[in-house]
């Protein structure tokens, strides 16, 4: 009940006709600038579109312009022409836990549907999203970081919020797994203000890119078990030529271990780190050579629409 009277005036229902016909989705307010309000939800519930109505709990309703989209990350942004909506606020997505309570609101079902909720824990963060449809629009979506809950994410839901026990928005909810029960996924928080904020200022969001292939130990080791291999976190299997990595110094075999001060161990991976940077960063990894531990700082890239494979 409190989750859903914190969170619910800024949540709204996202309606966008194409030539494809018309797809449903939801969203919620996060800013609000020169008499304007600022409504961020999936890129895949615009898609094709320019305008989108954008219906509230309150009756409200407006027609408002697409003011930016970013397919990598499936994050989008509405300016809607009111400067006064109900704000969401973000939580700290890198403080979640498996087994802690989260709740799902949006509108699966339209406007019949409006202000559901549904309950659950997070049950791990830092997955990988590989082709999993997203919304009626059945758009298969590739994110290299995000949380998996067993809230339910139903079509429609697609853009709202995933919110903590104190209301606190702590990811974007974006796909559910068809093929599964009780399986949903959401754009982890900080990822996605990180994208809005640019959205919202006319930037193109960058997105960062090491180059490399990697094994997490536990899987290189069950391949290699009689490897000598030292260290924790990820084994780099190559580093894509001219790619940021490569550049850097980072080999084939060495293992990295931390990257920014942060262990790759417990759930931490590579994506989930680097996701709260930007391209251009300089970002420390520990990485162990051997049986030698050294530091080496590598510059990001922006991450390309089709990253080279090495």
């Amino acid at each position: 009940v409190h989750i859903y009277s914190v969170l619910a005036p800024a949540v709204a229902l996202v309606i966008v006709s194409t030539r494809q016909g018309t797809a449903e989705g939801s969203g919620f307010v996060v800013a609000r600038a020169g008499g304007s309000s600022y409504l961020i939800t999936n890129n895949h519930v615009v898609s094709g579109a320019t305008t989108a109505e954008v219906l509230l709990p309150d009756g409200r309703h407006y027609t408002a312009p697409v003011q930016g989209t970013d397919p990598q990350e499936d994050i989008a942004v509405l300016k809607v022409p009111d400067g006064n909506l109900p704000l969401a606020e973000f939580g700290d997505s890198t403080k979640l836990k498996p087994g802690q309570p989260v709740a799902a609101i949006g509108s699966p079902e339209g406007a019949s549907g409006f202000g559901s909720v549904t309950v659950g824990v997070i049950s791990a963060v830092h997955r990988t999203l590989s082709n999993v449809g997203g919304g009626r629009s059945q758009t298969g979506e590739n994110l290299p970081d995000v949380i998996q809950t067993d809230a339910a994410i139903n079509p429609g839901n697609s853009g709202g919020p995933l919110a903590d026990a104190d209301g606190l928005v702590i990811g974007i909810n974006t796909a559910g797994d068809t093929a599964a029960n009780s399986i949903g996924f959401a754009i982890p928080s900080l990822v996605a203000k990180r994208i809005a904020d640019d959205l919202i200022a006319g930037r193109k969001p960058g997105h960062p890119y090491v180059g490399v292939s990697y094994q997490d130990i536990a899987s290189y080791l069950a391949g290699h078990a009689s490897s000598s291999i030292q260290g924790y976190g990820i084994v780099v299997s190559c580093a894509v030529p001219g790619g940021p990595a490569e550049k850097a110094g980072i080999k084939s075999n060495d293992v990295v271990e931390k990257i920014d001060r942060t262990s790759l161990h417990n759930g931490e991976t590579l994506g989930g780190v680097l996701q709260l940077h930007k391209p251009g960063d300089t970002v420390p990894f520990v990485v162990v050579r051997g049986s030698s531990q050294t530091t080496i700082n590598v510059t990001l890239g922006d991450r390309p629409a089709n990253p080279a494979s090495c």
